[in-house]
């Protein structure tokens, strides 16, 4: 039997290329073959962030489309889909790495690919990194956490009036095009004025917010929010 390849979930980080790992660099550096999601734009932003600190000629790229339509079974060809074609790679003996910004544990595209890849027999590994949310509190000047003090992490589609009267620090992600209703609810609790937040952490497009109050009506999709 010919030998396969490995398939790695690589994290790169929220977007500052600084931030990858030694362990992803060394990962990225070794595979001939490195998946990306696209946007619909056809940008690659993950490959953008690897690609500040990784040499990427010579490489093969291989664009991963998906969507995030509300039907689960959407979902799941989109994800198939991807997986077949990594599966292509791995079964002619290719390594491949995958990445993933922020962390591949956190609401990571790359985990679903992941766990189809494994569950079809192929050896798997998963390269850990920083979360957008430690560098967004690092860039807040903010701590997640005090003696005892709990930390939730929050998708923006919870049900923010009852997770906000949580106790300890909150950190809400992925509010997506809602953020304005997330920033209401933070009002409504009156948390707007202490809640801090951070789009396209580590970006060229980086924007601070201290005071989530007054956001301007346009704004970035990738967002995290810090609030206690």
């Amino acid at each position: 039997m010919e030998k396969q390849g490995v398939f790695y979930a690589v994290s790169v980080g929220p977007g500052d290329p600084e931030l990858l790992t030694r362990q992803a660099c060394r990962v990225l550096t070794d595979c001939d073959v490195v998946a990306a999601p696209r946007m619909k734009s056809g940008r690659m932003l993950a490959l953008d962030i690897a690609a500040g600190a990784v040499d990427m000629q010579g490489k093969t790229i291989l664009p991963l489309d998906f969507t995030m339509a509300r039907d689960a079974a959407v979902r799941e060809d989109s994800y198939r889909t991807a997986a077949a074609a990594i599966e292509t790679a791995l079964a002619a003996g290719q390594d491949v790495a995958m990445v993933n910004l922020g962390d591949v544990s956190v609401y990571a595209t790359a985990y679903y690919i992941l766990e189809r890849i494994r569950s079809d027999g192929f050896k798997t590994v998963m390269c850990s990194g920083v979360t957008s949310f430690c560098a967004v509190a690092a860039r807040l000047g903010r701590s997640l956490t005090r003696m005892d003090e709990p930390l939730h992490i929050l998708p923006g589609s919870a049900d923010l009036d009852s997770a906000l009267a949580l106790p300890g620090t909150k950190v809400i992600m992925k509010s997506g095009k809602a953020i304005h209703e997330t920033a209401a609810a933070l009002e409504r609790r009156g948390m707007a004025a202490n809640a801090g937040m951070v789009a396209d952490c580590g970006l060229e497009t980086e924007q601070v917010y201290t005071d989530l109050r007054q956001l301007p009506e346009e704004i970035s999709y990738f967002a995290t929010i810090v609030a206690d």
